[in-house]
Formats: C-alpha cells, sequence, structure tokens
C-alpha cells in the first residue's frame, strides 16, 4: 500500500506561493529594509510595494505582506501580482476564504493562466470542496497538460473517493509525461493492481525495474580492456570523452569515479560519485560508492547518513518486486513468481546489512564525539589503536540492539523503534526474534509496508511460503479508510498554521489519557508513508536520538579517565 498512501500525498504544496516562483521575482541585492523605506517613500508606487510585499512574503511575515498587497490594489485593482500575493498571503495568516476570493478575482483577471487555476482548485480542495476543486483541476490540466501537479491532486482526490480507474487514468499520462520517474510507475503499478489489472501491473512493475538504475549493464568493453591492462590514465580519458558526448549517462560517472578509486584519487572519485548521484539520485550503486570512500576516509557519520539512502532505495527495490511477484501470481504465473521472490530475498540483505553498518557507524561516531570531547582527536584516535591492539573490539551492532531495546523500554509505542530493531536482529541472523519485532511494528501501524515486505521475506526465509505471500498480500492491499484519513491528513499538513495547531490541540486532549500513543512519533511516520517527510533523513533522526548510553560508552570514558 506504500505507493498509493504517497499517491494522497502528492502535488500538495508546502505554501501556496510555491505555485507563483516566476511571478514573484526577489532577486535578493536590496537589504528589507531598504524595501520598506521605498514603499514608505512612494505609497503609490505598486512596483515598490509589490517588491516589498514579495521580500515579505520570502521571510514568512505574511501579515505584514498582507497589508502592502493590499495598498498595491488600492493603486491598481486589476494587478495580477498583488492579487496573487495577497491570495498566499491570506493562506499563510490562515484566512482561506480570503485567499479564495482572491484567486477568483485573479482567474477573473487571466483565465487562461494555469497555474492560477491550480491555486484555486488547492485552496478550494483545502475548504473540503472536492468537486469544485476536481473541476479546477481538470481546468488546469487542459491549459497545461505538463502540469504535474494537477494530475497528483487528481489522483489523490479519485483514489479518495474510490475511482481507481480515473485514478489509473492521470497516472498514465504522468507516466507518459516523465517516463524515467520510477516513483511514478510504482504507483501506478500499485493502482493496477488494486484494479484487478494483473497483466498491466506486471508490466509497469517490470518497466519501473527496468528503468532502475542499478539494473543497468553499461560497462564500457574500451574501459575494461584498459582497465584489466593497468592503463588507468587511457580509461579516464575515453570516459571523459564519453562524458562530453553524453554529459546526461550517470554511470559514465560511477565508472569514472571507479577509476579514480583505483588509482588512490578519493577527492576524484567523490566528485564524479556525487555527479552521479546529482544527475540521477536514484543510483543506489553512487550512494553505496559514496559512503564507502567516507567509510574510508574516517567520517563514520557521512558514510552512515549515505549508506541510509541506499536503503532506502534497495527498499524500493524490494516492494518493486514483492509487487511484481503477486501480479504474477494473480495472473496465474507461479513460476515466474517464485522467481521474482527468489530475486526479492536476494535483495533484501542488501538493506539489512546496510542498516547494521549504519548502526554501527552511528554508534561508532557517537561514542568518538565523547571521546574527543575529553581527549582530542590525536589521543583518541592513540586510544583506539591501543584498544584494537589488546583485542578490545567490540560488536557495535549487538551494542545498538541493547540501545533500541532500552529506547523501546522508554517508548514501546514508536512503530518504527520495533520495526528498526527488527532490522538489527535480522542482520544478526535472530530471524525469529525479528519477527517478533515486525509484528509489534504492524500492531501499531498496519499501514506499515516496509514492515510487512520485511516480514514476509523472513517469513520466506522460514520456509512458510503461504504466510508470507499472504504477508505481501497485505503489504498491498487498499484499505480504503486509511486512505480518507491519510488524504485528510495531508491536506492539514499543508497548512503549516493549522498542522501545528492540529498537533498541539491533540497533544493536550491526549496527554491525560492512558492509552495516549506517542503521538508526534506515530504521526511522522504517517507523513512518511505519504512521502512528505524524507525517509532517510528521518531514518538517521531515528539513529541519532537513540541515547549513547551503552556500557562500551562508560568503558570507554572510564579508559579516559584513566588517561588524563
Amino acid at each position: 500500500m506504500s505507493y498509493l498512501l504517497e499517491i494522497v500525498g502528492r502535488g500538495l504544496l508546502a505554501e501556496l506561493a510555491a505555485a507563483f516562483r516566476g511571478t514573484f521575482v526577489d532577486d535578493g541585492v536590496i537589504e528589507t529594509a531598504t524595501l520598506k523605506q521605498l514603499a514608505k517613500l512612494h505609497p503609490t508606487d505598486i512596483h515598490h510595494l509589490n517588491r516589498f510585499g514579495v521580500r515579505l512574503l520570502r521571510e514568512n511575515l505574511a501579515v505584514e505582506a498582507c497589508t502592502a498587497f493590499e495598498q498595491s490594489l488600492d493603486q491598481n485593482h486589476s494587478d495580477i501580482t498583488a492579487m496573487l500575493g495577497l491570495a498566499c498571503a491570506y493562506d499563510e495568516v490562515n484566512r482561506l476564504p480570503d485567499a479564495i476570493e482572491a484567486l477568483r478575482d485573479a482567474a477573473a483577471t487571466q483565465p487562461n493562466e494555469s497555474s492560477i487555476v491550480f491555486a484555486l482548485g488547492f485552496c478550494v480542495e483545502k475548504s473540503g470542496d472536492i468537486e469544485e476543486a476536481r473541476t479546477l483541476y481538470l481546468e488546469a490540466a487542459e491549459l497545461a497538460p505538463e502540469l504535474r501537479n494537477a494530475h497528483e491532486r487528481l489522483g489523490a482526490i479519485h483514489l479518495r473517493l474510490g475511482n481507481i480507474d480515473e485514478a489509473i487514468d492521470h497516472y498514465e499520462q504522468l507516466c507518459f509525461a516523465e517516463p524515467g520517474d520510477i516513483n511514478l510507475s510504482l504507483a501506478l503499478a500499485n493502482l493496477h493492481m488494486s484494479a484487478g489489472n494483473y497483466p498491466e501491473a506486471i508490466q509497469r512493475y517490470q518497466y519501473a525495474l527496468t528503468i532502475d538504475p542499478d539494473n543497468w549493464e553499461a560497462a564500457d568493453e574500451i574501459v575494461q580492456a584498459f582497465e584489466q591492462t593497468g592503463q588507468f590514465d587511457e580509461a579516464i580519458v575515453h570516459l571523459q570523452n564519453l562524458i562530453a558526448e553524453q554529459p546526461g549517462f550517470a554511470d559514465h560517472h560511477v565508472q569514472l569515479g571507479d577509476i579514480y578509486s583505483k588509482k588512490g584519487d578519493s577527492a576524484r572519485a567523490m566528485v564524479q560519485y556525487r555527479q552521479a548521484s546529482k544527475l540521477n539520485p536514484d543510483y543506489l550503486e553512487a550512494h553505496v560508492k559514496i559512503g564507502t570512500l567516507h567509510l574510508r576516509d574516517g567520517n563514520h557519520l557521512e558514510s552512515a547518513k549515505a549508506f541510509n539512502s541506499a536503503v532506502e532505495l534497495n527498499d524500493r527495490l524490494l516492494t518493486a518486486y514483492v509487487g511484481l511477484g503477486i501480479a504474477q501470481l494473480q495472473n496465474d504465473e507461479p513460476e515466474e513468481a517464485n522467481a521474482t521472490f527468489e530475486m526479492a530475498s536476494g535483495v533484501e540483505p542488501n538493506s539489512t546489512m546496510l542498516f547494521g553498518e549504519i548502526a554501527r557507524l552511528q554508534l561508532k561516531a557517537s561514542i568518538g564525539g565523547q571521546i574527543n570531547k575529553y581527549l582530542g582527536p590525536e589521543q583518541a584516535a592513540q586510544l583506539e589503536t591501543e584498544q584494537e591492539e589488546r583485542g578490545a573490539t567490540i560488536d557495535l551492532v549487538n551494542h545498538q540492539v541493547q540501545r533500541y531495546e532500552k529506547a523501546i523500554e522508554r517508548h514501546p509505542t514508536y512503530a518504527d523503534l520495533h520495526y528498526r530493531l527488527g532490522l538489527l536482529l535480522r542482520h544478526q541472523g535472530r530471524r525469529d526474534e525479528a519477527i517478533d519485532a515486525f509484528h509489534r511494528a504492524l500492531q501499531l501501524n498496519p499501514n506499515y509496508v516496509k514492515a510487512y515486505i520485511k516480514l514476509g521475506l523472513a517469513y520466506r526465509e522460514a520456509g512458510k511460503d503461504e504466510t508470507a505471500i499472504d504477508t505481501f498480500k497485505r503489504a498491498l492491499t487498499l484499505d480504503a479508510r486509511a486512505v480518507e484519513v491519510y488524504y485528510e491528513l495531508g491536506l492539514i499538513f499543508s497548512d503549516c498554521q493549522n498542522f501545528s495547531l492540529s498537533v498541539e490541540y491533540f497533544e493536550q486532549a491526549v496527554r491525560c489519557e492512558p492509552n495516549n500513543v506517542e503521538f508526534r512519533a506515530n504521526l511522522a511516520l504517517a507523513l512518511q508513508d505519504m512521502g512528505l517527510l524524507d525517509r532517510a533523513n528521518a531514518a538517521w533522526q531515528s539513529l541519532s536520538e537513540i541515547a549513547p548510553d551503552t556500557q562500551k560508552g562508560r568503558d570507554i570514558l572510564v579508559e579516559i579517565g584513566k588517561k588524563r
């Protein structure tokens, strides 16, 4: 269900002004105080008033922006910049009806401007009028077929209403416009699954896996020949020429980075791997190699963050393989499905291995930070060397497991903690305990798709194939009630002020309740499910917030005390 939940969050604007980036031009050169003075000296000059209003919007001073744009409209009732600026300012100060009225005026002035029609649709959708919002989004899409946000919101509305075929139509258009977007293809595949269109789902899953950069086989035979004969400089020149001729190919940059790495030039290798990830943010191999270089250089935190991004990309591959396997089963292709599940089982260890490495690095960096605080970098390095010479190495992953267990004692209703503990237990080969941890995560969050998939793969490893398949199916099942809740949550989240107030009021209401769940943690997980919070950063934050008070940490501090 993961990519279906993401559908309801797509196309939302964090702020209304994002729809009008081309209209609100602010060069940022003149200081705000100067713009304010110019607006005061020339109270009838809409140019100065609008520039000042745009700057105030940029600095989140929406109340003052309202005044500036209102003064501008007093001078010229049909000035489009002032109309749109005022609508955005009204939206920021929670005056949604006034924002809608300002956008209606703007749409009457420029009826063929797709961004205005879309923004009006977005505000109307937030007000609860789904039918008018749908009409406006359709109008915006007709005016500008390339307007991705309009199709995304139409897909969300139709999914919310249970109109799967209509949602499929809009995602077909999105995939046609952006054929290289893997997430769009996976969302469309999941929609076909929900509609029972299994052949179409198979085709779309296979396409998504085909365009994934980590399934490419783009090795250049000439480069291979240069490498095998030790002619690294010649290989570098050849790849540089290829990049000049074909600048958009991320795999050429990875190959070039590999050559530099073999030559021992980590700095140039890092430049190439970063360029590859910039050209294609979905390139798992590039993230892994960035993490590996950081690890080689002793940058534990940077290494762990890069590996964390790789985990998220690898989990997306897992979701695609599982979805494809279930579609093949439903299409009466059991042999193909079994082969696909085997591929998923082959990919899954990458996630658990990487997460285990991340956990180990995070703890090492945490302990290292404590040592450096007391001793400084040189003495800290000396202490670590002495410990290694004495054979005083430890299983850092096991200590991270202990940290998670302690964290769960304090926060037993954090679904994410149970899930990540399950990953670490899986990494240690403690499959049955991992299964229990994934079950606990799903009891707390029945929409935790990654937990279903990891649980299903663990069952499959245990020889419980039927149970594994049932678990995979649950990961892909559309829960209409969950879609409705997540849809409303997405709209609330897009309204920053109302969202903050809603969270505050809810926490006050449940603070004295005995069954009060850890609201903020599980709310954050729900926003991750919709793609509204970055999963990689959220996962890293989860690791970083685990208290570092391990026995190993205390032992090291004792060692430090002896040396002071």
